[in-house]
């Protein structure tokens, strides 16, 4: 498809450039109004989550605009957005699985000190760890409930909870933390060795 003829109100991409390199900052703000929504349809196709496709189109303007002095007048403008934007969207695409190695690396090590913990008597356990659930605010409860006993995804929970996938993974990790450090406590204040 291809772009409409621009109007006579309307001056080409190329004549907005020009004046931007030529230090006219606000001739830059129609070129992000007229492509703005085909680049985030761009990033969206790639990135299909809507906060980080809206980052990735700011993040190419933002770069666009600070490298506006290398752009070729003669050359069209979108294909150039869409090679920075095809480069970002690369980039966290890249972040994104480091982020999942990790996380997985460290799910690894919690399975393995929770393996270790497993072999202390369980009843014990169980009935400390029932007390620190008590013990967490009610949205933690509910959070932990719909995760283990509900056996809800993270990604499930974000969805019904209006949250993102990172605020529950996050949120999860710490609530566990804070439940091991309490059962640990507790063991600890009844004479159990670590």
């Amino acid at each position: 498809m291809h772009p409409l003829p621009d109007s006579s109100d309307d001056p080409p991409d190329s004549g907005l450039i020009a004046r931007v390199q030529a230090g006219d900052v606000e001739a830059f703000t129609p070129l992000v109004k007229r492509h703005l929504p085909s680049l985030r349809a761009f990033v969206a196709l790639r990135m299909p989550v809507a906060h980080v496709a809206d980052e990735i189109a700011h993040e190419t303007f933002v770069f666009a605009f600070r490298n506006v002095q290398r752009f070729d007048l003669v050359q069209p403008l979108r294909p150039w957005l869409r090679a920075i934007a095809s480069n970002l969207v690369l980039h966290e695409l890249r972040r994104y699985g480091r982020e999942q190695t990790n996380l997985s690396r460290f799910a690894q090590a919690e399975v393995q000190v929770w393996s270790t913990a497993a072999a202390r008597p369980v009843s014990d356990e169980s009935i400390y760890l029932e007390q620190c659930l008590r013990d967490l605010p009610e949205n933690l409860r509910r959070l932990v409930q719909d995760r283990y006993e509900q056996e809800q995804s993270t990604e499930e929970i974000a969805g019904r909870w209006g949250r993102t996938l990172e605020w529950v993974r996050v949120t999860l990790f710490r609530v566990r933390k804070r439940l091991r450090e309490c059962v640990e406590l507790k063991m600890e204040e009844d004479g159990y060795a670590r």
